[in-house]
C-alpha cells in the first residue's frame, strides 16, 4: 500500500456509491420516497476524493494530465452505451441520448473542473483559500442576480435543479479535497468532536432543505446549505480517521469490500438507472438490497468493458487480469 494513500478517501468513495444509488431509487420506495436522498452528499464526496487525489499525484503537462482524465471517464461512458443498447428494457433512444450528452451533465462538469484544477495546481498551488473566496463571491453574485430560485429552489433545491448554477458550488468540493490533500498532515482529529459536528451539519443541511420545500419564503436562503454540505464532507473525512474505521479498512475482508465497491463509484453512477425499478416494491425493503447488488454487478461489467475498450486503442497486448480485476 503506498505510503501517501489515505484510507479515508477509499472509504469516502465507498460511501458515495451507496448514497448516489439511494438518491436515484425514489421509485423503489413505495411509501417513503423522502428516504431516497443523499445524492448531493454522494456527488460532493466523489468530487472531494477526485480533488484530493489529483493534488497528491505527479504534476504532468496538461496534455498528458487531461489524457489520463479522459481515459478514466469516457471509456466508461462508451461502455455504458454498449450496456444500455444490450439491455432489452433500455430503449435505444435512452442509450444514444446518454452518449451524445457525453454521459451525463455531471460528467461534463467534472471534465471542466479538471481543467481548472490543473491550472490552480500549476499557478495557484499556495493560494487555494483565495480561489475559494473568489468562487464564493462569483457564486453569490450569480445566485442573487441570475438564479431563478423563486421557481427552482422551492421545489427541488439548488442541488436538485436542472440549472447549471449547481456547477459553481459543486466546484468547492474538489477544491476542498485538493486543499486537504496538501495539508492533511496539519489536521487534528477528534472522533467525538468530529462526529458531533458532522451530525450538526447533517441536521442543519436537511432542515434547511425540508423547510425550503414546505415554505417558499425560505427557498432563496438555501444557498446556506453549501456551508453545511461542506461541513458534512469535511467532518466525515476527519471522522473516518477514527481508529475503528482504520481497523475495518486494514482488515483483509474490510479492505477488499471497501476497495472493490469504492472503485465502482463512476460506473455505478452511470448505470444505476438501468437497474432501479418499481417492479420489486412488493418485497420492500428487500428490493433495495437486490437493486443495489444489481447496480454493482452491472457497474463491474461496465468497468470491464471500459477497460477492454481502453486497452484496444494501444499497441501493447491485452492485460486480461487487469480487465477483469475486481480492483
Amino acid at each position: 500500500m503506498p505510503k501517501e494513500r489515505d484510507y479515508s478517501i477509499d472509504i469516502i468513495k465507498f460511501i458515495a456509491v451507496f448514497l448516489i444509488i439511494n438518491s436515484h431509487a425514489d421509485k423503489a420506495y413505495p411509501h417513503f420516497t423522502i428516504l431516497a436522498t443523499g445524492g448531493a452528499i454522494g456527488d460532493e464526496l466523489f468530487l472531494f476524493a477526485s480533488g484530493y487525489t489529483i493534488f497528491l499525484g505527479q504534476m504532468r503537462d496538461f496534455g498528458n494530465y487531461y489524457k489520463r482524465r479522459i481515459n478514466r471517464i469516457y471509456p466508461s461512458s462508451v461502455a455504458c452505451l454498449i450496456v444500455m443498447m444490450a439491455l432489452p428494457w433500455c430503449s435505444n433512444d435512452m442509450g444514444w441520448n446518454f452518449f451524445l450528452s457525453f454521459g451525463r451533465p455531471f460528467l461534463v462538469a467534472i471534465m471542466i473542473y479538471y481543467i481548472f484544477l490543473w491550472l490552480i495546481r500549476k499557478y495557484l498551488y499556495d493560494h487555494i483559500p483565495w480561489v475559494v473566496a473568489f468562487l464564493a463571491l462569483i457564486t453569490l453574485i450569480v445566485y442573487i442576480f441570475f438564479f431563478p430560485y423563486k421557481y427552482e429552489t422551492g421545489v427541488r433545491g439548488i442541488f436538485g435543479t436542472n440549472s447549471h448554477f449547481r456547477w459553481l458550488p459543486n466546484f468547492f468540493f474538489p477544491l476542498l479535497g485538493a486543499y486537504l490533500g496538501v495539508h492533511h498532515k496539519e489536521l487534528k482529529y477528534s472522533p467525538k468532536s468530529d462526529s458531533i459536528k458532522f451530525f450538526i451539519c447533517l441536521v442543519c443541511y436537511y432542515s434547511i432543505q425540508f423547510a425550503a420545500k414546505k415554505i417558499p419564503a425560505v427557498g432563496p436562503y438555501q444557498i446556506i446549505m453549501i456551508l453545511f454540505l461542506a461541513g458534512i464532507v469535511f467532518y466525515l473525512y476527519k471522522l473516518l480517521h477514527a481508529p475503528v474505521f482504520q481497523r475495518i479498512y486494514h482488515h483483509k475482508w474490510g479492505n477488499a469490500f471497501i476497495i472493490i465497491i469504492g472503485g465502482l463509484c463512476l460506473e455505478a453512477y452511470l448505470t444505476q438507472r438501468c437497474i432501479i425499478t418499481d417492479k420489486l416494491n412488493c418485497i420492500f425493503p428487500l428490493n433495495l438490497i437486490i437493486i443495489t447488488i444489481g447496480v454493482l454487478i452491472l457497474a463491474y461489467i461496465t468497468r470491464c468493458i471500459a477497460r477492454l475498450f481502453s486497452q484496444t486503442f494501444r499497441t501493447e497486448d491485452y492485460e486480461w487480469k487487469k480487465i477483469f480485476s475486481l480492483r
